[in-house]
């Protein structure tokens, strides 16, 4: 851990791998972290980081630190409500994506960028960085933090069955891959091929691909939902060309040709029922299969002009616009949370994922080189199961066999003012 304490008469000078933040003195305030997932779970007895949290009360005269643990659905709710009732000042909150937009308009997350240089920014990792600048609001910063590594836990890649790839004489992928030939007309033939009626009983039970996710589509075949242009504002993209062929093909793969089956939780390709499945990094368990697997980045579309390496979205940290010390807590986040065990922690992600060189490999190349177009950051526009929202009133139209371009047509005037009207632009 890098860092650098040095004694005073009152506090103590803190120099992370980050910043100088100078004297941090909590003056025996308790610090309450609102959570749905217990990330300071490592730092206590039993923990592989035990001890880290009172050593952190001791450097920076905390009282104490504990816990506001809630579901994952509601946990937006508690630290809102924390918010109104003024009990938040001394709360780090770490949020799901979807809390984001529920409290961002109210104003309840505090700017960072306004006590913290570009300097700082700038050393965090490649795909929090992206992060940040798709989710500035109000033209300001709010997210500062390494301390969520699912930041790129939700990363898209495709994970093949090996085995029925050599069985099915699909054939190779890797070697499809480093002659160029990963897309999406090479993975329609594989699917094509590999979905059939395997035990002679007249119902198909392979198929190639399991459950596509339609943002993932729209961006590996090079579109967006939102595109930030250069003057910084936020524009629905889904007009683009890329996007309504990614939503044709969509539809094409799923309904019309059955060559992609299954719901998210990807049990088809777990099963060994199908030949490929796109997921996010965090649902890649190579325990559950009883096949080879090799994991690979998303495949070429059409309209795309190279393989797009997708970010994903995550939780966040953010800290209360009512702070009572907001300097204080971005000290304490990157004293408990330095760099170098972010990147230890995804060295080892990868390795229980990657069970090859080529694996590894293609993982570190996608999370180091993330496109920023590539995510759905703006997802109070729906997601695809709920009609009733913009995203999801296309995906249902689409899929429901309407034009694209018809389709996106009716729903971009309102999306864009949602979009206009949630960011203030």
């Amino acid at each position: 851990m890098l860092l650098l304490l040095v004694a005073s008469t009152t506090a103590l000078a803190y120099v992370s791998d980050r910043m100088d933040f100078g004297e941090i003195d909590f003056g025996g305030a308790t610090v309450t972290f609102v959570l749905h997932h217990d990330h300071l779970a490592d730092f206590r007895e039993g923990g592989s980081r035990a001890g880290r949290l009172e050593e952190a009360k001791r450097l920076f005269n905390i009282g104490d630190i504990r816990i506001e643990q809630a579901d994952w659905g509601v946990v937006g709710e508690v630290a809102l409500n924390r918010y109104l009732s003024g009990d938040s000042r001394w709360d780090v909150w770490r949020l799901p994506h979807y809390a984001f937009f529920m409290l961002a308009p109210r104003g309840a997350f505090f700017p960072v960028d306004t006590i913290l240089p570009p300097e700082y920014f700038e050393q965090l990792p490649r795909i929090t960085q992206v992060k940040n600048e798709r989710l500035r609001f109000d033209g300001h910063l709010l997210h500062f933090s390494a301390g969520v590594p699912d930041d790129y836990g939700h990363a898209p890649f495709t994970v093949v069955n090996l085995d029925m790839w050599e069985r099915e004489n699909l054939g190779d992928p890797i070697a499809l891959y480093q002659a160029g030939q990963w897309t999406w007309e090479t993975v329609e033939r594989a699917a094509q091929r590999a979905t059939r009626d395997t035990d002679g009983d007249g119902v198909i039970d392979q198929w190639g691909f399991a459950f596509l996710d339609p943002a993932t589509m729209i961006f590996a075949n090079g579109g967006a939902i939102t595109r930030l242009t250069e003057d910084n504002k936020v524009v629905f993209s889904m007009g683009e060309p890329a996007a309504l062929n990614a939503l044709r093909i969509l539809n094409d793969w799923q309904n019309v040709q059955g060559i992609s089956y299954g719901d998210y939780q990807m049990r088809e390709f777990i099963s060994g029922q199908t030949a490929m499945a796109i997921m996010p990094m965090w649902q890649i368990n190579p325990q559950e299969y009883d096949f080879r697997h090799a994991i690979l980045p998303l495949p070429k579309g059409p309209d795309a002009d190279r393989i797009i390496y997708a970010p994903g979205v995550a939780d966040a940290i953010f800290i209360p616009a009512n702070s009572a010390y907001p300097l204080g807590k971005v000290a304490l986040d990157n004293f408990l949370f330095p760099l170098e065990e972010y990147y230890e922690t995804l060295e080892e992600w990868i390795v229980n994922r990657a069970y090859d060189r080529f694996s590894y490999e293609i993982m570190w190349e996608v999370l180091e080189n993330v496109d920023g177009d590539a995510a759905y950051y703006h997802d109070f526009l729906g997601a695809w199961w709920q009609g009733e929202t913009p995203f999801g009133a296309i995906v249902s139209g689409v899929m429901g066999g309407g034009s694209p371009a018809s389709v996106v047509g009716e729903v971009t005037p309102r999306a864009q003012s949602m979009i206009d009207e949630y960011l203030k632009q």
